[in-house]
């Protein structure tokens, strides 16, 4: 069995080359994966003071690999703007809680029985130093935790009776924790259906989402590919590498073409659309590749949907009909009625 090295990556970019898929999953981190928890504490109705504080934290996300029995610090700097300001740092549970990247967090303070890691605080309150000790297993498995960071004046500046709004902040902790080099991978793509037929007057775009059926979160890439009748690739658009979370899904959307910033942050993410030209007719085969950072493919799926000029049809019978309509009013107008040519002739 290989040795697994504790990993620490968060979203300022690691400029050490990871060679492993295991290991590179934890680059590219975008900014639809920065999570920050903007909470508001509300008491009563009764007289409340707002105090101005400015609060942010580094980093925001921190993603750990951790195996058994091992331990990994990671510091955490929170700075505010504000006087007298007291802060206290406490740890959370976070569960997925969309497709699109977000995560509830869980209202009550951790139990520490709760999680196969043990996590020691050390240093002053607005930069403390978490070690985490991942428990010995068996099996991979995920912990997502929340640093979150409240702020509060002292209760002597207002009147014990009065409300007090307090901000606070939040820094996502995830943690994967495995006895092995591999971590298991069960992908699904869901909502791929396209029509039997589409309009080439309009764009085509879908919204499928990708299913992580694993405890353990991946971060996958892939390919959005449309082959023309015949056999040419008419769309080729990467798949923007979100992370998904164990157990939850995630809406596959493109990337859009630009220049990533630094080499490891990705480009802005984009719909999955194709606007088909008057050329673009006949059955199309739609592509969804799915594949590890390496490149390993994970799941293909393959969809045919009909391109045709529905509305361009539709305009020209109806223009036909209307002109057939026209020369059968004028044919009648132009008619000399009966009773007159039956003068002319027996006159």
């Amino acid at each position: 069995m290989k040795k697994i090295l504790p990993v620490i990556s968060n979203i300022i970019p690691s400029s050490r080359a990871q060679s492993r898929d295991l290991m590179n999953r934890f680059l590219h981190f975008g900014r639809n994966d920065i999570i920050i928890v903007l909470m508001l504490f509300f008491g009563s109705f009764s007289p409340a003071h707002a105090q101005s504080v400015s609060l942010s934290i580094s980093p925001p996300v921190v993603e750990i690999l951790l195996a058994p029995n091992q331990s990994v610090s990671q510091t955490f700097t929170l700075q505010t703007q504000g006087e007298n300001i007291l802060v206290t740092p406490e740890l959370h549970l976070a569960h997925p809680s969309d497709s699109s990247g977000h995560v509830e967090i869980d209202s009550t303070p951790l139990s520490p029985s709760s999680i196969p890691l043990t996590i020691k605080f050390s240093g002053p309150s607005h930069t403390p130093t978490l070690t985490f000790t991942a428990a010995n297993t068996d099996k991979a498995q995920d912990v997502y935790l929340a640093l979150v960071f409240r702020a509060s004046p002292p209760s002597t500046i207002y009147d014990l009776r009065s409300t007090i709004t307090t901000p606070s902040i939040s820094a996502l902790i995830l943690v994967t924790i495995t006895p092995t080099d591999t971590l298991p991978i069960n992908l699904e793509i869901k909502d791929f259906s396209p029509p039997l037929f589409h309009d080439s007057w309009f764009p085509l775009t879908f919204t499928p989402f990708l299913t992580n059926n694993t405890p353990t979160m991946i971060r996958p890439e892939g390919q959005y590919e449309i082959i023309s009748p015949s056999g040419k690739t008419v769309l080729s658009l990467p798949l923007y590498p979100n992370l998904i979370l164990g157990n939850s899904s995630r809406l596959l959307q493109g990337t859009v073409p630009c220049q990533p910033l630094q080499g490891t942050v990705p480009c802005n993410p984009t719909p999955l659309t194709w606007s088909p030209t008057w050329r673009n007719l006949g059955p199309h085969t739609l592509r969804l590749t799915i594949t590890t950072t390496g490149g390993t493919q994970i799941i293909q799926v393959e969809k045919t949907i009909w391109i045709l000029p529905v509305r361009i049809a539709i305009i020209t019978v109806l223009f036909i009909l209307l002109f057939i309509i026209f020369l059968v009013t004028r044919g009648k107008s132009l008619s000399p009625p009966l009773d007159r040519l039956s003068q002319k002739t027996y006159s």
